[in-house]
Order: C-alpha cells, then sequence, then structure tokens
C-alpha cells in the first residue's frame, strides 16, 4: 500500500520542502554542477524535481510510479514507467541516484553496479539519516504508511535496515567504490567514475 505521498506527487512535493528543507534545491544544484553540460539520466525519478535544474533535452528519468511519470511528462520531461534493475536506460552521460537508495534496500549495490556500466559519471545523493526516527514500531507502521516513505513496492522491513550515521553511510559509499564522498547540508553526496569513462 502506499502512502499519501506516493499517491499524489503534489503532495510529494509539498511534503519533501517541508522534510527537506534547504537541502532540496542544494542537492538538485550540486548534481547540475557535478553533470556539467552531461546529458542526465535520474533512476527513479519521482516527479523528476531534478529536471528543474537542468535543460530538459539533457534530462531524462525512469520510475515505476505511473501517477510521477504522468506528472514529469505533462512538466515537459522525458520520463518513462520502468523497472531501474529491468529496463534498457536511454544514452546518457551521468547516472543519478537521488533519494532512492534506503527505498530499494537490500539491492543498492545492484543498482549502483547497472548504473556504473552505463554511464562515465555516476553520482548517488542520499540522506544520511532516513531511517533513524525513534518512535516505537506501532507508530512507525502507522508513520510509514500514512505520511511516510511507502512506496507500494519495497517493504518497511527492508528498508527500516537502512540504518546509517553520516560517517557510516559515507564509509559505505567508498566500500561501494565511490571515488568521492562530500556531506551537503543534511545529505551525503557520492560520485562514482562509471566504466564508460575508464
Amino acid at each position: 500500500m502506499k502512502s499519501l505521498m506516493y499517491r499524489s506527487p503534489r503532495f510529494y512535493v509539498f511534503m519533501l520542502k517541508i522534510i527537506r528543507g534547504n537541502d532540496l534545491e542544494r542537492r538538485y544544484m550540486e548534481i547540475a554542477r557535478i553533470a556539467g553540460n552531461g546529458k542526465v539520466f535520474e533512476a527513479g525519478c519521482g516527479p523528476a524535481l531534478l529536471g528543474r535544474y537542468l535543460d530538459s533535452e539533457r534530462y531524462a528519468g525512469m520510475d515505476l510510479n505511473e501517477r510521477f511519470v504522468r506528472y514529469a511528462r505533462r512538466k515537459g520531461y522525458d520520463c518513462v514507467v520502468g523497472d531501474i534493475f529491468k529496463d534498457e536506460f536511454p544514452e546518457a552521460d551521468v547516472g543519478v541516484a537521488v533519494d532512492i537508495l534506503h527505498h530499494i534496500t537490500p539491492r543498492e549495490k545492484e543498482l549502483i553496479e547497472r548504473m556504473r556500466e552505463n554511464f562515465e559519471t555516476v553520482i548517488v545523493i542520499e540522506p544520511a539519516n532516513a531511517f533513524n526516527v525513534r518512535l516505537p514500531g506501532f507508530l512507525r507502521k502507522f508513520w510509514d504508511s500514512v505520511f511516510g516513505d511507502a512506496d507500494g513496492i519495497n517493504p518497511l522491513k527492508n528498508r527500516e535496515r537502512w540504518q546509517f550515521t553520516e560517517k557510516e553511510l559515507i564509509e559505505y559509499m567508498k566500500d561501494m567504490g565511490a571515488e568521492s564522498v562530500h556531506m551537503l547540508g543534511k545529505d551525503v553526496v557520492a560520485v562514482f567514475i562509471g566504466k564508460k569513462r575508464q
């Protein structure tokens, strides 16, 4: 079952602005800076917020949420409904995964490797404390199913495993092969060199 956030693209954007505050704009500006003039593909693009920070012809995205993809397409972005683990990625220089690793755990390494196979550079941005919320179990389940990250794809028992401090998440990104890792507000930014650039 999907929470309210994943039923409405507008509500999702509204909630992200509340939850992430200034970090939201900073993360997209950082991606645009790192990507330079390259063409960008976003895995798990949601309503394509990143597209606002790039020229529309340089942006493509893929997501399983049909409502989000329809919303992004109405805004003029080249987004498709698809499975980031199975479907073919479009041609692009830079692959981006923003705020989705905690949605797909325990398959995050698989996605990063798949993206490294397809792009010259891979940028991953993930909040350090996505699930470090101190709530009793029943309240946590309620919050998740009504307002939280319940996207209807990956169950809470998988997503709850994503428990990192800032330092631990930085080390985890390095262990997965990130060439550089830094903090940006409350987000960890990891840049991986893709096989097409090696």
